[in-house]
């Protein structure tokens, strides 16, 4: 089996490089399904630095997106203090008790074992000696910036919207059940879905965006606000309450996934409820042109992200 190593937090467009290689390698071996992702939760960074490194997807998000983009197989090792010691012999030694392997593919900054003190050279001599199949990927770069989910945790910060959905090759979203609110939304004639943001996921920057939103089986423009609300709240959790343009029906309960199109502005306070339903309905009308005039196809992964999503549904 063809063995993609990595951390594969987000399947983005360097990743999708090493996804390529790996059914190439599995094609030439006469089963172009012989092939596989390795990953390890937590984030191996967790564990090596003590401290907690924000995911740009949940697990279930990273199978979502494993699934839309036709991954055979995905392996999460459980990554522990234990595992972090193996030397890199012995890491391959506990990799080939877990599969049969006969290829490995990771990207050119890929280190594993003890102290990090496993490399490409390294795997490239062990692959040889096993008669294993190896290649290795180098860094892809964009406009001079490294496709990589640092970069891309830090787009998704600063409210970036294009710099990660060009790192990533689709828009950075989240995913969740719709919780009941406050319903203050509704009162003001602008209902929302609200869902609780998944813990230690990134958090985008505050504020309101144009958004894509995936529910009820539908496609729909969305008007996305994250923040605290501080118009009507004092003292509460970050929230994510989107309007959904031209949606009807009760969505409690029910699982929705909410793409980040376009960073439209800050969150404010405003002085009074008429004013801010003013700016509402503004944003409202340039979310409806932004996503219209994206077509929902900016990306290919959108057709394949929505199948995906049926199949999730239908499980």
């Amino acid at each position: 089996m063809i063995v993609l190593l990595g951390a594969f937090d987000g399947f983005h467009r360097g990743h999708r490089l090493l996804l390529e290689k790996g059914r190439e390698l599995a094609e030439k071996s006469g089963d172009p399904r012989n092939w596989c992702v390795v990953t390890f939760s937590p984030h191996p960074g967790n564990i090596l630095h003590g401290t907690e490194i924000p995911v740009l997807f949940t697990e279930d998000e990273r199978d979502l997106l494993a699934l839309s983009m036709k991954i055979p197989r995905t392996i999460k090792i459980p990554f522990t203090r234990s595992l972090a010691e193996y030397s890199p012999e012995q890491f391959l030694d506990f990799l080939q008790r877990l599969l049969p392997v006969s290829g490995i593919v990771v990207g050119g900054d890929f280190r594993f074992g003890s102290g990090r003190t496993g490399d490409t050279a390294f795997l490239r001599r062990y692959s040889a000696e096993k008669g294993w199949a190896f290649a290795e990927v180098e860094p892809f770069t964009i406009d001079g910036v490294k496709v990589g989910s640092r970069n891309i945790r830090n787009a998704v910060a600063h409210g970036d919207t294009e710099t990660a959905r060009n790192l990533l090759g689709y828009p950075f979203f989240f995913s969740g059940e719709v919780i009941v609110g406050d319903r203050r939304g509704q009162k003001l004639g602008f209902p929302t879905a609200n869902v609780l943001y998944p813990a230690g996921k990134v958090i985008p920057r505050r504020g309101v965006y144009a958004a894509s939103v995936f529910a009820e089986e539908q496609w729909y423009a969305g008007a996305l606000n994250i923040g605290y609300n501080p118009t009507f709240l004092k003292d509460t959790p970050l929230r994510t309450e989107t309007y959904i343009l031209d949606f009807q029906g009760d969505l409690y309960g029910k699982w929705i996934v909410v793409f980040l199109e376009e960073y439209l502005r800050e969150e404010k306070k405003f002085p009074s409820a008429a004013e801010l339903i003013e700016t509402m309905n503004d944003d409202i009308d340039r979310t409806r042109r932004i996503v219209a005039e994206r077509t929902l196809g900016i990306s290919v992964l959108y057709d394949d992200l929505k199948k995906a999503m049926f199949s999730k549904r239908i499980e």
